[in-house]
């Protein structure tokens, strides 16, 4: 009896230990952060929406070899790095139902005014747990998503230009989300339709950034040097600046461009003589005499007649202009062959 008992004893406890062996591996901690796609007999059965245990050994969960693939691709908290993300542990199964974030690589959006721009974007989005079967089925969901992300912000940019895109930032970020939201309802028939992701958007957002293009790399060229997206460039800044500010600039300018041909003569290595009014510092004007000398006109009303106080027209005397350095350098003329003197005698 003794031994029937100890054998009824070992029964009971090694049930009890497979019960709870298979209690433990057929439970699945399924809620509102993950669930968990059962199929049974080979097709889609539901998702786990609770806690609970499948006593029936007929309904399976998708792990391991047989798990979904659903992968996006995120950046870290900078912004800097990007990697791929998955969202299903393939050991388990689990689908995470979590908010996620996915950002697509940087890249090249072109403006109205065929502007370069460097979009980085980002959808905040969770898996709808009732429409889990789509992304679950779909080969490439992150190269979807992305796509889809890249595309629509590409066409909202595009309408407007480089300098308007900052005003109309979040006018383009709440079209976006619009779009990526009725794609998933198909609740207007006269919106663009698409493939549902089988996902909810609660947030799209971007940033921006103008691409470096260096200028002509011949600066010989001068204006031609610039190419139409700088001198779109320098339009933008110079319709808003103020008249003085550009009289000023295009003042230095013109300075710099003539220092720059005074350097580049000066480079031949022979002599390079210039006057006064040919560097622009001087409004006088130069005749060349045909010994060589340089002779100055005077400017134009120079003299000054006053009356006299009794109402008699009598000249008066002529009021001494400034004196131009320039014209009193070329006043002195020519230059005299200085006489060599002999030593006095004793």
């Amino acid at each position: 009896m003794v031994e029937i008992a100890a054998v009824t004893i070992a029964v009971l406890l090694g049930g009890l230990l497979i019960f709870l062996i298979y209690r433990a591996a057929r439970t699945y901690d399924a809620g509102s952060h993950a669930t968990f796609i059962t199929t049974k007999g080979g097709e889609f059965y539901g998702a786990l929406r609770a806690p609970v245990t499948l006593w029936d050994p007929s309904i399976k969960v998708l792990r391991d070899r047989h798990a979904p693939d659903i992968t996006i691709m995120t950046t870290d908290a900078g912004g800097t790095q990007y990697f791929e993300k998955t969202l299903v542990n393939r050991r388990t199964g689990e689908i995470s139902l979590r908010v996620h974030t996915c950002a697509p690589r940087p890249f090249v959006c072109r403006t109205s005014d065929k502007r370069q721009l460097l979009i980085k974007a980002k959808v905040s989005f969770q898996l709808d747990i009732d429409r889990i079967q789509i992304p679950t089925q779909l080969d490439a969901f992150g190269a979807t998503l992305g796509a889809r992300v890249e595309n629509l912000f590409d066409n909202a940019i595009g309408e407007h230009e480089d300098q308007d895109v900052f005003a109309h930032q979040r006018e383009i970020e709440q079209r976006v989300l619009r779009e990526l939201v009725e794609m998933e309802s198909h609740s207007d028939p006269n919106a663009a339709t698409a493939m549902p992701l089988g996902i909810k958007f609660y947030e799209a957002m971007f940033s921006y950034e103008p691409t470096a293009k260096e200028l002509n790399k011949d600066p010989s060229n001068g204006p031609m040097a610039y190419d139409n997206e700088h001198l779109d460039d320098l339009v933008d800044m110079l319709e808003k600046a103020n008249p003085a500010s550009v009289e000023l600039l295009l003042r230095m300018l013109e300075l710099q461009t003539r220092q720059n041909i005074v350097s580049m003569l000066c480079k031949s290595g022979g002599l390079v003589a210039f006057t006064a009014s040919e560097l622009g510092l001087s409004d006088r004007t130069v005749e060349r005499a045909s010994n060589g000398m340089n002779i100055m006109k005077p400017p134009a009303g120079s003299t000054v007649s006053a009356a006299s106080s009794n109402g008699n027209a009598e000249a008066a005397p002529a009021q001494s202009a400034p004196v131009d350095p320039a014209q009193a350098y070329y006043s002195l003329g020519a230059p005299k062959a200085q006489q060599q003197t002999s030593p006095k005698g004793n």
